[in-house]
């Protein structure tokens, strides 16, 4: 057990570095300062969605084939490449490379991160604690995005680029983390030729991806998870606007006394969701022990949905309806992620979950486009309440035909001993 140990501390430590906030607060803000119109930025986020559409299942077939570790190394490096082009970068195409980077990087994370971890707990027998290890790596990266996007705000008073030097620092330390991880056995130096013999062949892959998705532990989860990816966590790209508008007609009189910048206190309120998210996800395999993997994932989707249509009503409710989406959206994805792997071989299981990905990500473009349009004919508060209303009617009209989870689809763990745990786990 201390290599298990020693192990998921290095995970941590990894999951730490691998998301600096430094950028995330203010990056809208240099854009607009390098000259870019709202159109273009729009322009750069619809190709940004192309290329996780159009890599997902490539790069997870690349997972596959080179081992889960080695590209979450080619991620590192790719983000490393994203954060550096800010401080070169003048022009849309420019700023193009930059977030098209970012999300060919992403794209390596999202199967290879979820199957290199579970494979690896489930190395060391310990696959029923994925669930309490995945949040926890979450509330520590949270908690340190927190803290980066704070920094970040006030770095961008001080002087725009220093939020971009900071990031690149943080993506160089996080290269040498991730080359710390240990290889899946399966990739292990010693086991090439297993891991040869175990691989899918491209040929195999396709049918692999339609044979898991569609088998009915998760054919109707996928739908559902896509549906919450589509409607629901759209919202996001609303949150700085609404909150924008929000704080001038609460606080704008009072920031402006003080000679508050704008950046820095965006900086100090997502650092909030973060901190939100960081407890949220810690406490995961809490909640999924006391609802259930079923019920978490009927209520917590349905109590955002909910959520989202009160700041109609009462506007005020736009601050604890955000803290609901993000706190709650990192409770489910460790949940759901656990479920999704509990169904899937090791063989492949990279490609699967980039598949899933994909799957999530297409759906998300029509509710994007949507919303877009509603929010131009009313308000983006109007559009977060349509965006919810969504939800909630497609899934009662799912729950009606097919239930996404059943009883039957959950594995019983109740056998395994939290007590045997490594350390750096509990």
């Amino acid at each position: 057990m201390v290599d298990a140990s020693r192990t998921v501390l290095k995970y941590y430590l990894y999951r730490a570095t691998s998301g600096p906030g430094f950028t995330h607060p203010i990056y809208t803000l240099f854009l607009l300062l390098n000259g870019l119109s709202y159109t273009e930025i729009g322009i750069i986020a619809t190709i940004q969605a192309l290329i996780v559409v159009g890599g997902e299942i490539p790069t997870g077939y690349v997972g596959d084939r080179i081992g889960r570790r080695n590209s979450l190394v080619i991620a590192a490096v790719t983000f490393l490449l994203s954060n550096a082009g800010y401080l070169f970068a003048t022009d849309f195409w420019g700023f193009l490379f930059v977030f098209g980077t970012l999300s060919f990087g992403q794209t390596f994370v999202s199967g290879s991160g979820s199957a290199w971890l579970y494979d690896t707990l489930q190395e060391h027998d310990i696959e029923g604690e994925y669930t309490r290890v995945s949040g926890r790596a979450g509330a520590v990266s949270k908690a340190v995005q927190a803290v980066t996007m704070i920094a970040g705000g006030l770095l961008y008073v001080a002087d725009p680029y220093y939020p971009f030097y900071a990031a690149v620092a943080l993506s160089v330390l996080n290269v040498g983390l991730v080359l710390r991880l240990p290889k899946n056995a399966a990739y292990a130096a010693d086991d090439e030729r297993q891991a040869e013999g175990e691989s899918l062949s491209m040929l195999d892959a396709l049918p692999t991806i339609r044979d898991r998705i569609t088998a009915r532990e998760l054919r109707w989860f996928v739908v559902y998870l896509s549906l919450f990816s589509g409607a629901l966590m759209t919202a996001d790209m609303y949150i700085q606007p609404v909150v924008r508008d929000a704080l001038e007609q609460s606080f704008g009189a009072v920031l402006a006394t003080y000679g508050v910048e704008e950046a820095a206190t965006l900086g100090f309120f997502y650092a909030s969701f973060m901190g939100i998210s960081a407890i949220g996800s810690d406490y995961a395999a809490e909640v999924e022990s006391w609802l259930g993997v079923r019920k978490a994932m009927l209520l917590l989707p349905v109590a955002i949905g909910a959520f989202y249509l009160v700041p109609v009503f009462a506007p005020v409710a736009v601050f604890p309806m955000f803290f609901v989406m993000k706190g709650s959206n990192s409770l489910i994805f460790p949940i759901s992620s656990r479920y999704i792997n509990d169904h899937i071989g090791s063989v492949g299981r990279a490609t699967v979950i980039s598949a899933i990905a994909m799957a999530r990500a297409v759906a998300g473009v029509p509710f994007r486009i949507g919303s877009g349009a509603f929010a131009d004919l009313f308000t983006p508060i109007a559009a977060v309440a349509a965006l919810g209303a969504s939800f909630l009617v497609g899934a009662a009209l799912l729950y009606m035909f097919a239930t996404p989870i059943r009883e039957v689809d959950v594995p019983d763990r109740s056998s395994e001993s939290t007590e045997a745990t490594p350390g750096p786990v509990d």
